[in-house]
């Protein structure tokens, strides 16, 4: 049995907003977002024009501090 995973924008208090504000300049990121699942259908929108940023491991243990912190899954990324 497969089970089908849907995703949405987390919503974030102003404390994990400054948070990631801080997370993009510290990646050098255009943008980090803060992803949830969510049962509710909801479409994201396919063309953002972004493509995810490569990280190095410190990056990385970075970003995982920040998705325990939020509780979602976050995705640096940089703009086309």
């Amino acid at each position: 049995m497969t089970t089908e995973h849907t995703w949405t924008w987390a919503d974030l208090d102003d404390r994990a907003v400054a948070l990631i504000e801080e997370t993009e300049r510290t990646l050098e990121a255009d943008y980090v977002v803060v992803y949830r699942e969510t049962e509710d259908e909801f479409d994201l929108p396919a063309e953002l024009h972004l493509h995810a940023k490569s990280l190095d491991e410190s990056q990385l243990e970075c970003l995982r501090g920040v998705e325990q912190l939020v509780g979602g899954v976050a995705v640096a990324y940089e703009a086309d």
